[in-house]
């Protein structure tokens, strides 16, 4: 063995180590960031278009479903509907709420949204954090999403994209189990 390939061996070996480092701290980042995120109850509270207040304090206790939308979104519309019906048969088990990813100037848009849907969850507009990915729910980069908070309002399950019901009710059910009741 010459020095040089003891010392090329040598030199991988430690590329090797560093890499293996380096992926060890990228996924301690990521887990912990997961962790935060995951043990952190969102704090939220919305007017809806019918002028009542949605907030994180009235759903605590029960495990509540937000779905992101846009008016002129098929999908949206879709598990909008499929989302209410599945909510009617379990109230007052479980929350649910539409958030309008629009600006608030279709706030009339989105109670029209509500009535031609025959949606008897509420319907808010999002605020400027939300829509920009700044709010207490990250960026939404699909339409619909839905996200489901235990009854702590620590988000359990987000799924961009239409929804089975039988995911929905799955999603649910598991997040009416997890989570303190009494939780503020």
């Amino acid at each position: 063995m010459t020095a040089r390939s003891g010392g090329d061996s040598g030199a991988a070996g430690l590329r090797w180590c560093w890499r293996l480092a380096g992926g060890a701290c990228a996924l301690a980042l990521v887990l912990g960031c997961a962790t935060r995120s995951a043990t952190k109850p969102s704090q939220t509270a919305v007017k809806t278009t019918t002028q009542e207040t949605f907030s994180s304090r009235s759903t605590r206790g029960r495990a509540t479903a937000l779905l992101f939308v846009t008016t002129y979104d098929l999908a949206s519309q879709v598990q909008a509907q499929r989302l209410d019906r599945l909510l009617r048969r379990h109230r007052p088990r479980v929350n649910g709420v539409a958030v309008v990813l629009e600006s608030a100037e279709y706030a009339v848009l989105a109670d029209a949204y509500r009535t031609s849907l025959g949606l008897s969850i509420p319907v808010c507009v999002a605020d400027d954090e939300t829509r920009l990915g700044r709010g207490p729910f990250g960026r939404i980069g699909r339409v619909p999403t839905l996200v489901v908070l235990d009854r702590s309002g620590v988000e359990v399950w987000r799924n961009p994209g239409l929804a089975t019901s039988r995911e929905m009710k799955k999603a649910l059910a598991t997040a009416s189990r997890r989570g303190s009741p009494f939780a503020l």
